[in-house]
């Protein structure tokens, strides 16, 4: 039997892991429950289509039968960037413009005002 020859070069896993879009996504859904004492809460939902990753970010009353809002969705490939989002197709090149794309939507006055009206029927 003939010897195996390893092709795959130096594989450092810990080195190759980087932040992805879910992870990140999964960060503020987390804070999201924390500032409104879970009464508002978010969750990331994932699932595949040809190749791609694709990631809804909703929001979710617990005391309104789950109702369930969905913020944003996007879609990546498995080389992570470019973000496509879904709303209106456009690209997100990287991770730092993302992450400035992602403060601007969930800091926006509109998801400010749907946050306050769950909350508002929540403590209804």
């Amino acid at each position: 039997m003939a010897a195996t020859t390893d092709f795959w070069g130096a594989l450092d896993a810990k080195e190759l892991i980087q932040r992805t879009p879910l992870s990140i996504l999964r960060e503020q859904a987390t804070l999201l429950g924390q500032k409104t004492g879970n009464l508002v809460e978010a969750q990331v939902e994932s699932s595949t289509s040809g190749g791609d990753f694709m990631l809804a970010l909703k929001l979710v009353v617990p005391s309104l039968d789950n109702y369930t809002y969905q913020l944003l969705r996007i879609r990546h490939s498995a080389s992570l960037y470019p973000v496509i989002d879904m709303s209106n197709y456009s690209d997100i090149k990287d991770e730092n413009a993302f992450l400035e794309w992602l403060r601007v939507k969930l800091s926006s006055p509109d998801t400010h005002r749907i946050v306050g009206h769950l909350l508002s029927q929540a403590k209804s």
